[in-house]
């Protein structure tokens, strides 16, 4: 089958993927709404109540966010299709339906595809493999990085004494700078010991020029950045503002860590609050934690991914 016959098949099946992912999405929000505690709900609300201001900043902050995201993904997708910011926003809601429920967020891919279905479905995968490189990039660079300072200068290191923290650190350090040097010596290796699919995507990817992908990193940056800030000001709210400064070190190591757990973003809470909880542990309650980082997975998770599943459910009455 060619490339055109595979295209006006995908094209065909596209209107049957939509009701058939709408319906999902509505499901499993629908279950995750109905399973958070009325106890917790209420004394979320009276915190957020009490702190209209700083909600308003963290509201801000989730549309910095967001539209970090949309970004990215309007520049990556420019040489196949121009979208105006609102589409390109709606768009990374509506992947975001999906890709919720999904491990490893995959569904990103099948939510941008099915409201983008003028396109390949391969170009928006390229596309938004590309946008997330960028922000592994920042989730490990700058999660490392904290993690190098931590030792350092806080108690992050046990034990350790100073000089085999500046040791750890200084080698640490090399081993990264020599892997950035050299990965486009260490891709090709690491090509060959991927499925032959996803290397082939990987390869694509090397279309988009040192200019372009610059842009794109940075957006990555900003996305970072508010994403860090709003677990940040959450903590300082159900901690009574009783967190130091210094506790925003140990942020981007939290994200670190809890990357290196493959499950569904919106299965994940127990995740993040165990790692919070080995982080945070000394300035926060365990309750106080919970609260937390459901106010952040609510926000920045469940949230755009209503917004998404509404729009997809739209696109898809409209295409009948």
């Amino acid at each position: 089958m060619s490339k055109t016959d595979q295209l006006k098949g995908y094209k065909r099946l596209n209107p049957l993927l939509k009701w058939v992912f709408s319906a999902l999405s509505v499901y499993f929000f629908v279950r995750q709404i109905q399973g958070l505690e009325g106890n917790l709900l209420r004394d979320v609300s009276l915190h957020l109540s009490e702190n209209i201001l700083l909600f308003v900043a963290i509201v801000l902050l989730a549309l910095v966010n967001w539209n970090s995201e949309a970004q990215k993904f309007k520049l990556l997708i420019a040489g196949e299709v121009k979208l105006s910011n609102l589409r390109a926003f709606l768009t990374i809601l509506g992947g975001m339906a999906i890709s919720n429920f999904t491990p490893a967020r995959t569904g990103e891919y099948i939510g941008r595809g099915l409201l983008l279905k003028k396109l390949h479905p391969l170009k928006v995968v390229i596309a938004t493999v590309g946008g997330n490189i960028a922000q592994v990039l920042m989730t490990y660079s700058l999660g490392l990085s904290c993690i190098g300072i931590a030792v350092l200068f806080t108690d992050f290191g046990g034990d350790l004494a100073d000089t085999s923290k500046l040791v750890y650190v200084l080698i640490s350090s090399v081993v990264i700078v020599l892997f950035v040097l050299n990965i486009k010596r260490i891709l090709p290796w690491v090509l060959q010991l991927l499925p032959r699919k996803i290397a082939k995507t990987l390869n694509l990817i090397k279309k988009y020029d040192s200019t372009l992908y610059s842009k794109v990193v940075l957006l990555a940056f900003i996305r970072y950045v508010a994403f860090t800030l709003q677990f940040y000001l959450f903590l300082q709210l159900f901690s009574d503002f009783a967190m130091p400064m210094s506790a925003l070190l140990f942020v981007p190591i939290a994200y670190l860590m809890q990357s290196l757990v493959p499950v569904p973003a919106v299965s994940d809470v127990g995740v993040r609050v165990a790692v919070s909880q080995l982080l945070f542990g000394a300035y926060l309650m365990d309750y106080a934690m919970v609260q937390a980082v459901t106010c952040l997975w609510f926000i920045n998770l469940i949230l755009p991914g209503l917004l998404g599943t509404i729009y997809l459910l739209i696109s898809t009455i409209r295409q009948r």
